[in-house]
C-alpha cells in the first residue's frame, strides 16, 4: 500500500517537471534572439527599419562591434546614417570606440564634415584629442577637409591645442597649407610656439619659400623658437643663404622675422663648410663657438649682408664663446676692409682718402681724391718680423700707447684692423727696422693721428 502511494507521488512530480520544461521550451522558442552587430549593419544597408527599431526597443548593446572591429556608431556615421547615429548616441553609444586603425566615430564625422553629429558627439567623447595610428586627430581631419565650422567647434572644445593635437607641428604645417585663411588664422591663434621644427614644417617652409609666399613664411617663423635649418641639417637656413650668397633667400628670411642674431651650432654640416669660399675663415669658425650670422657675413666680406643685418638690429658687439671674437675682428683679420668700415660705422671711401705704404721704398703717402697730399719716409718690419701686405683699416687710436709685448712706448699709435701692429711715431732709418709696425717720423705721426679718421684704409704693398 505504501509503495503504491510512493509511485503515485513520483509520477506526479515527474509530470510537474515535464510541464515546467515544456513551458520553458515554449518560452525559449518565443523569446527574441539578440541581433548580431553585422546583421544590424546589413539592416542599415538594406533599409530594414523594423529590425533596427527592434534593436533599440529591446535595448540591445549600442556599443556592439562588427566582425571588422568597428562599433555600430562608427558604421552608422561611415554610411552617413545620421538618424541611426543619433539613436545610438541616445542609447548610450560611445564616440571613443576606435577601429583597428585607431579611427574613432568622431574622426569619421569630422572627415565627412557632419557638424551636427560632431556637436552631438561632444558629450559622448571622453578624449577629443584622441589620435589614430597615423597620429591624426579629429581636428586634423577637419582642417584637412577644410571644414571651418567643425574646426571652430573642436577648437572651442579644446582648452589646450597642443594637447588636442599632440603633434602641433603637423597641425601647423597643415594649417599653413590650407587655402582657407580663416582656418589658418584660427589655428595659429591657438598654437603655442614650438621648441623644434618638424620635418613636415621644414618642408612646408621650403614650399612657401619657393612659392614666394612671404605671409606663410612669416607665420611659420613666428611659431617656432629656434631658427629653421634645411631638412636634415644643423646649420640655420639664414647662414646657408649667407654662405652661398643667396640674396633673395637672405632678404626673405629677414623680412619675415628671422632672428638677426642667429647663432651657428657647435658642429657644422659638411655641405655648409664646403660652401665657404675661404678656407682660412672655415678654420676660424670651426675652432670657435657661438658664431653669429653677422660674424659669418663679416668674415666672408659680404658687405651687403653686414649692412642689412646691422640695420635690422644685429649686435655688433656680441663675442664668440671661445676666443671672444666680435664681427669686426673677423672682417679685419680676414682683410675685408669694406665690412670693417661698416662695422666701425665710419671710414672714408679709399678713392676719397687712403694711406699707401710701400715696403720696397719705405715710403708713406696720404692720398686724397687721387692726389698725394702728404709724403714721408717710414720703417716697416725687418727680417723675421716683416710687415704683411694687404688692405687694412685704422680701427682705434691711442695717443700714449705702451707695447705690452716689447715694453716700449709707441706714441700716436693707430692700430690696423684690430691686430697687434699699427702705425706710430718711432725711429725711422732708411731700411726696415721694426717688429712689424710701421714707424713714422714724429711730425708725420702727429699729423696723421690728428687728421685721419678711424676707418681709413691703409694699403700695404
Amino acid at each position: 500500500m505504501r509503495s503504491f502511494k510512493l509511485n503515485r507521488v513520483s509520477v506526479g512530480t515527474l509530470a510537474a517537471l515535464f510541464l515546467v520544461a515544456a513551458v520553458w521550451l515554449a518560452f525559449e522558442r518565443q523569446a527574441p534572439k539578440p541581433i548580431p552587430a553585422d546583421e544590424f549593419v546589413r539592416a542599415m544597408e538594406t533599409q530594414q527599419t523594423s529590425l533596427i527599431d527592434r534593436y533599440f526597443r529591446e535595448h540591445q548593446n549600442p556599443n556592439a562591434r562588427t566582425a571588422n572591429d568597428r562599433s555600430l556608431l562608427f558604421a552608422a556615421i561611415l554610411r552617413e546614417e545620421r538618424i541611426i547615429a543619433r539613436r545610438l548616441l541616445d542609447a548610450g553609444a560611445s564616440g571613443d570606440l576606435s577601429d583597428d586603425a585607431g579611427v574613432t566615430p568622431l574622426m569619421v564625422a569630422a572627415m565627412h564634415g557632419d557638424l551636427e553629429l560632431v556637436r552631438a558627439m561632444a558629450g559622448h567623447v571622453t578624449d577629443i584629442a584622441a589620435r589614430d595610428r597615423a597620429g591624426h586627430s579629429a581636428l586634423y581631419y577637419a582642417v584637412n577637409g577644410q571644414k571651418l565650422e567643425i574646426v571652430e567647434l573642436l577648437l572651442s572644445l579644446t582648452p589646450n591645442l597642443e594637447l588636442a593635437y599632440g603633434d602641433s607641428a603637423g597641425l601647423l604645417t597643415l594649417a599653413i597649407g590650407s587655402p582657407n585663411t580663416k582656418i589658418t588664422q584660427e589655428i595659429l591663434a591657438r598654437l603655442p610656439r614650438l621648441e623644434q621644427w618638424s620635418a613636415g614644417a621644414l618642408r612646408a617652409l621650403d614650399n612657401v619659400l619657393r612659392a614666394g609666399d612671404r605671409e606663410s613664411v612669416r607665420l611659420l617663423l613666428s611659431k617656432h623658437i629656434p631658427p629653421p635649418t634645411p631638412e636634415g641639417k644643423r646649420v640655420p637656413l639664414l647662414a646657408y643663404a649667407i654662405a652661398t650668397d643667396n640674396a633673395p633667400l637672405f632678404t626673405t628670411l629677414l623680412d619675415c622675422g628671422a632672428d638677426v642674431n642667429t647663432t651657428l651650432p657647435p658642429k657644422y654640416d659638411k655641405e655648409f663648410l664646403d660652401a665657404l669660399p675661404s678656407k682660412s675663415f672655415r678654420n676660424y669658425i670651426e675652432d670657435d663657438r657661438d658664431v653669429t650670422c653677422l660674424m659669418l657675413s663679416a668674415g666672408l666680406g659680404r658687405t651687403d649682408y653686414v649692412r642689412t643685418l646691422l640695420q635690422a638690429g644685429a649686435d655688433r658687439n656680441r663675442a664668440t664663446g671661445r676666443y671672444k671674437m666680435i664681427a669686426l675682428y673677423f672682417a679685419a683679420e680676414l682683410g675685408n676692409w669694406r665690412a670693417s668700415q661698416i662695422l666701425l660705422g665710419s671710414g672714408p671711401p679709399p678713392d676719397h682718402l687712403r694711406i699707401e705704404i710701400s715696403l720696397a721704398s719705405q715710403h708713406m703717402a696720404l692720398i686724397r681724391d687721387g692726389v698725394p697730399i702728404l709724403n714721408s719716409t717710414c720703417s716697416t718690419g725687418r727680417d723675421g718680423y716683416s710687415t704683411k701686405r694687404g688692405y687694412y683699416v685704422i680701427t682705434d687710436k691711442d695717443r700714449y700707447h705702451w707695447s705690452t709685448i716689447y715694453k716700449v712706448e709707441m706714441p700716436y699709435f693707430m692700430r690696423l684692423s684690430c691686430l697687434d701692429f699699427g702705425m706710430h711715431e718711432g725711429v725711422v732709418p732708411n731700411y726696415p727696422a721694426s717688429h712689424g709696425c710701421i714707424r713714422l717720423p714724429g711730425e708725420t705721426a702727429r699729423k696723421l693721428f690728428a687728421e685721419i679718421p678711424i676707418g681709413t684704409v691703409v694699403a700695404v704693398q
